[in-house]
């Protein structure tokens, strides 16, 4: 990954000669973001999905995030597009020349994936529609798989789980900023990080282009045959399928609950979420329940997860779901995690899926009387 000047590609022209396409870097970082908005497919869904090529939608360049939900933008991200399952895909771009791709771009795309939650699926929503042939671009997106208004709510599921996609761009990836992504993709359960390298060649031939993505696990230790993360998203059937058939009764019981009581469930690459909505129309999470294996991170694995981790809510909103949560450390059973969360292991939750259940009714209940302002 070592940067190599003059690389050359060749091209057999009809005379039968080679005709040499010369690597041509980015005179500016704003040329290289240009041409991603352009073609994001320069972004290689290919490569970062072989089984399930990402497809892209441009959201727009220069996107805004900000501190809280209803502040200004703090930060400017230089490209967002969403790719097939709603995933938001942030994308910073630097050049290889540039100094700040090795350390300083790490933590200022950490600090977008941090605060990216903030972003408001309708207003990207807006953004898009205003593009000419918006509605065109979005049908091939989705190939008739789901509507316009089942995808943008996954969006804003995605983004309030933290489900999300960092891609580092440049033309040049040095070794050390590779390392890094190869690390955090490693460790991170919710979020992919990927980098990719977009090289320009020129010659007597038109433009070329060609991305690399790097970042990847080796697919001898992933045990996935594409050589990616695995990021299938988790289905009822799957998620059953991988559960422990003891642990069966106890997840029916609370995704039913979820029916019953008028909350919704979102499915991710590693749990589902189950949430309730408040009386101002935003979807809290409450519950989320993990395929084995999974830790987010976190030293242990996580398998019935309790508790709201959003910091948004004020009032008697965040009265309630204060209280709500504490129940969890009298119990014992339950292990705090990070962000407000208690963990339940499988066995705890099979022995106490009554107490387990009446908390959840109580969530899914109360919290849609609620406003977060009031």
């Amino acid at each position: 990954m070592a940067e190599r000047e003059g690389e050359r590609i060749y091209v057999r022209n009809e005379a039968g000669g080679l005709e040499p396409l010369v690597e041509e870097r980015f005179a500016e970082e704003a040329h290289l973001q240009k041409l991603l908005a352009e073609y994001p497919e320069l972004l290689d869904g290919g490569q970062i999905s072989p089984k399930n090529p990402r497809r892209w939608i441009l959201i727009t360049r220069e996107q805004g995030i900000a501190v809280t939900g209803d502040a200004a933008a703090r930060w400017s991200l230089d490209v967002l597009v969403i790719d097939q399952d709603a995933t938001p895909t942030l994308v910073e771009v630097k050049l290889g020349s540039n100094s700040d791709v090795r350390r300083k771009v790490v933590g200022q795309m950490l600090d977008y994936a941090a605060h990216a939650h903030n972003l408001n699926a309708d207003d990207l929503r807006q953004t898009f529609d205003a593009q000419p042939d918006a509605p065109k671009r979005l049908a091939a997106l989705l190939n008739d798989k789901e509507t316009p208004d089942e995808f943008w709510n996954q969006v804003a599921a995605n983004l309030e789980d933290r489900s999300i996609r960092l891609l580092f761009v440049a033309d040049a990836i040095p070794d050390d900023l590779a390392r890094i992504v190869e690390f955090l993709n490693e460790q991170m359960d919710r979020i992919e990080v990927l980098a990719v390298e977009v090289k320009r060649f020129e010659g007597k031939m038109p433009q070329t282009f060609m991305p690399r993505v790097i970042g990847q696990p080796d697919a001898s230790q992933t045990g996935s045959a594409s050589g990616g993360k695995p990021r299938r998203k988790l289905t009822r059937k799957l998620l059953f399928e991988e559960l422990e058939a003891q642990v069966h009764g106890a997840a029916t019981r609370l995704l039913g609950l979820a029916d019953e009581c008028g909350g919704y469930l979102t499915w991710q690459s590693a749990s589902v979420t189950i949430r309730a909505k408040s009386a101002d129309g935003k979807r809290y999470p409450v519950a989320l329940i993990y395929r084995p294996g999974a830790s987010a991170g976190w030293a242990e694995e996580w398998h019935f997860v309790f508790g709201s981790y959003f910091d948004e809510p004020t009032g008697e909103l965040r009265a309630f779901l204060d209280e709500w949560t504490n129940q969890f450390a009298s119990d014992g059973f339950a292990k705090q995690a990070k962000s407000g969360r208690w963990n339940v292991s499988y066995d705890d939750a099979v022995a106490n899926i009554d107490l387990l259940a009446d908390r959840l009714r109580t969530a899914l209940t109360e919290i849609p009387k609620l406003s977060n302002d009031g």
